[in-house]
């Protein structure tokens, strides 16, 4: 009989979700941009090429891309995961993993705004040739860290040295 009025009253019992804007957006060069904090995540760094397309994580505002490379035939990983200082995710990311702890110190970085991390080496696991690098970098509201793992220090420190850091923190 009043099939506008019914409509209505369907519509009103429907759940109600905001839509989100996606937070990721690709860029000249085949990099990606995180509106959030500014980051721009490249395609290729050094050796590691970025496996995939950058992600949000859950929903939040914290973002999270993943490289790879092959070093004398063995696959080596990155991850570079850039959060907010308040992020519930804050207190994983920055807990120490398992493995003995080589060295550990500060790292510093050639960025504008000067900037500079801590960065922990751990031995790779059982029969491993690789070390894990984890590199913390605290700008204020946003937080990065950068996980490598690779037989090379070199390349590990490379790495890090490439991402963009200029981006950090920009809209």
């Amino acid at each position: 009989m009043y099939p506008k009025l019914s409509l209505i009253a369907l519509l009103a019992f429907l759940p109600y979700q905001p839509a989100l804007a996606d937070p990721i957006h690709a860029v000249a060069g085949g990099a990606y941009w995180h509106h959030d904090s500014g980051w721009v995540f490249p395609e290729k760094i050094d050796e590691f090429e970025r496996v995939g397309i950058p992600q949000d994580v859950a929903g939040s505002p914290d973002a999270v891309a993943y490289y790879a490379c092959v070093e004398s035939g063995v696959r080596m990983t990155a991850s570079v995961d850039v959060y907010l200082a308040k992020s519930a995710a804050a207190a994983e990311l920055e807990g120490r993993p398992e493995g003995r702890l080589t060295s550990e110190g500060t790292f510093p970085l050639s960025a504008t705004p000067v900037l500079a991390g801590t960065r922990q080496i751990y031995e790779g696991g059982p029969g491993s040739p690789a070390f894990v690098g984890l590199y913390f970098i605290d700008a204020g509201a946003w937080r990065v860290r950068i996980r490598v793992t690779s037989s090379r220090l070199e390349a590990m420190d490379t790495f890090v040295h490439g991402q963009r850091w200029e981006t950090l923190g920009g809209h």
